[in-house]
């Protein structure tokens, strides 16, 4: 099976925001933009008979519904980005320098602001990626967010955990994953 993890397009007004969970607004033409992008990283028999699942953000609802049109994306919660808690909304410029380096010591427990850790996030993933690889298919496409997309790739590659929950996950962008 392969798996297609899709980036939802760039939000607007979040610049220097923690925004995890918030449902953040899109502009339409960055939804088609990224629908262009997408469709020429994937190959078009996969978009056209792949399943399609979505975070319920409607940054990806959006970009979901374009290229599954014209079926419909399953939302699902565990496709949703971490919860930081308290933090969210707040400017990162706001949080206490000691919270931010708590986190950093401990990526995999710590809970931002409360809210979620990367393993808690992982467990959602695994959760998800169980249920789908149950499904007779050949390949699955989930719209979701970089905290999602980093914690898979930390889990299913053999690569440095701790390097992977700081990769930058360029919105748009595509990662295929295959498993047997």
């Amino acid at each position: 099976m392969r798996i297609y993890l899709v980036r939802h397009p760039p939000p607007i007004g979040v610049d220097g925001l923690c925004y995890g969970r918030l449902d953040v607004g899109v502009e339409e033409h960055a939804i088609g933009e990224t629908a262009d992008s997408v469709s020429a990283q994937i190959p078009s028999q996969v978009l056209e008979s792949a399943r399609i699942y979505s975070s319920p953000a409607s940054r990806c609802m959006g970009l979901a519904r374009r290229i599954a049109a014209p079926r419909a994306p399953a939302p699902t919660e565990d496709l949703s980005e971490m919860n930081f808690g308290d933090w969210q909304g707040s400017r990162w410029d706001s949080i206490s320098r000691n919270k931010i380096d708590e986190w950093a010591k401990d990526p995999w427990g710590y809970r931002p602001g409360g809210g979620e850790s990367a393993e808690m996030v992982a467990s959602r993933w695994e959760r998800w990626l169980h249920d789908v690889r149950q499904l007779e298919c050949d390949a699955v496409i989930a719209v979701t967010h970089a905290g999602i997309i980093r914690v898979a790739l930390a889990r299913s590659v053999r690569v440095d955990d701790l390097a992977v929950l700081n990769l930058h996950v360029p919105f748009g962008s595509v990662r295929r994953l295959e498993f047997e």
